[in-house]
């Protein structure tokens, strides 16, 4: 949970505040980010139309809901002790992802998903934080260059080994894709989020946002991003068995 004090410093447990809001926003987007991999595997295994799922609505629901994700990481690193150590876990999680589809899934092999982008997006702003500290960020630049580089590196380049920065080639492919370019400037947006927040310049409504369900959940992201894959796959395939 994103917390701050007073004073700018959290060295103070006492004078922590705590940011509900974005544990709600957190809670929301890995939610509906469950819902849609499991409509999924409900499309892969023809127990849903295709157009229930990729439809231009649901699209762009799905990097609406992506970026929110990233960006609340983001924010959360503004307040983290140690992003090192934070950057190291999610990259240790991404590489047991990694792992468990490349032996389960082959063809739905995640090189470089969002557990990925965010360990190294976090280590990457350990690296950065000092002068990102000293220059102000502008929100709308971030999202402005999240939204040039993802136009930018939409088609394919023949040029290899630089997929976990978005250049990708014609072959490659990915179960889960969150390369660097452009997710990093919606990384970089989630900071000046965190920022705000702290300097109470946010609008009103989200120093009041509650939801105890979707704080619960969002405090939970990691092991439920770990966890639901298997269990959506396994109630996918016992459908598929009771349905015929």
């Amino acid at each position: 949970m994103a917390t701050w004090s007073s004073s700018g410093s959290m060295s103070d447990p006492a004078a922590r505040r705590r940011y509900y809001g974005f544990d709600v926003l957190r809670g929301l987007s890995i939610f509906l980010m469950v819902a849609y991999h499991f409509g999924f595997d409900l499309v892969s295994y023809g127990l849903l139309p295709r157009q229930v799922l990729f439809n231009p609505l649901l699209n762009g629901l799905q990097v609406f809901f992506a970026s929110v994700f990233v960006a609340i990481s983001g924010a959360s690193s503004t307040f983290s002790h140690n992003n090192v150590r934070r950057g190291i876990k999610l990259l240790l999680c991404a590489l047991v992802v990694s792992l468990a589809t490349y032996v389960a899934m082959p063809s739905e092999f995640i090189r470089f998903g969002i557990l990925h982008s965010l360990g190294c997006a976090a280590l990457l702003y350990a690296l950065l934080r000092p002068l990102l500290e000293k220059v102000p960020l502008h929100p709308l630049a971030c999202l402005l260059l999240f939204f040039l580089f993802r136009w930018l590196l939409s088609p394919t380049y023949d040029i290899p080994h630089l997929w976990w920065l978005g250049i990708r080639q014609p072959s490659f492919s990915s179960g889960d894709y969150f390369p660097l370019l452009p997710w990093f400037f919606m990384y970089l947006f989630g900071v000046w989020l965190g920022r705000a927040a702290a300097a109470e310049k946010l609008p009103a409504w989200f120093y009041r946002l509650r939801c105890p369900f979707l704080e619960k959940v969002g405090s939970h992201t990691l092991w439920i991003y770990l966890l639901h894959q298997p269990l959506c796959l396994g109630l996918t395939l016992l459908l598929v068995r009771l349905l015929g």
